[in-house]
């Protein structure tokens, strides 16, 4: 199945509108404004870490909200690589962890994060599925 290529402008356009929801999504969580991040959902959401990944929109709030309430750390949000594909954006990247009374702790963890995300008809983007993981060191062996 062969996507149509977007112009060189319209895929530039949409990379900066996904980079800019990691960074909303970056400040929305690290100033506990849950609506700030739920603006990139839409009505379902898979999240393939959870034991029941399929959340309905409100539940993916409540989530949000609790992970805020009770996490004690900050995050910062780097998107690493998007491909586009027609109306399908993955974006991989990584997740920065740091504890939210010290910031510049050397304590600092880091995740690995997939989504998938929809164009919607008026051109912006919402994330439809996720996933995130700790970095695990790998050297093949001899």
């Amino acid at each position: 199945m062969e996507h149509a290529r977007p112009s060189p402008q319209t895929e530039s356009d949409d990379v900066a509108k996904l980079r800019h929801m990691a960074s909303e999504f970056t400040e929305g969580f690290n100033t506990g404004d849950v609506d700030r991040i739920m603006r990139f959902y839409g009505n379902t959401y898979v999240d393939i870490n959870l034991r029941s990944p399929v959340q309905s929109w409100q539940e993916r709030r409540q989530y949000y909200a609790q992970v805020i309430r009770d996490g004690g750390f900050r995050i910062q949000v780097h998107p690493d690589e998007i491909l586009i594909r027609g109306d399908l954006a993955f974006v991989r990247g990584t997740i920065d962890i740091a504890a939210a009374a010290t910031p510049s702790d050397s304590k600092l963890r880091q995740l690995r994060y997939l989504e998938i995300a929809s164009r919607q008809p008026d051109g912006s983007w919402q994330v439809l599925w996720g996933m995130d993981g700790p970095i695990q060191e790998y050297s093949p062996s001899p």
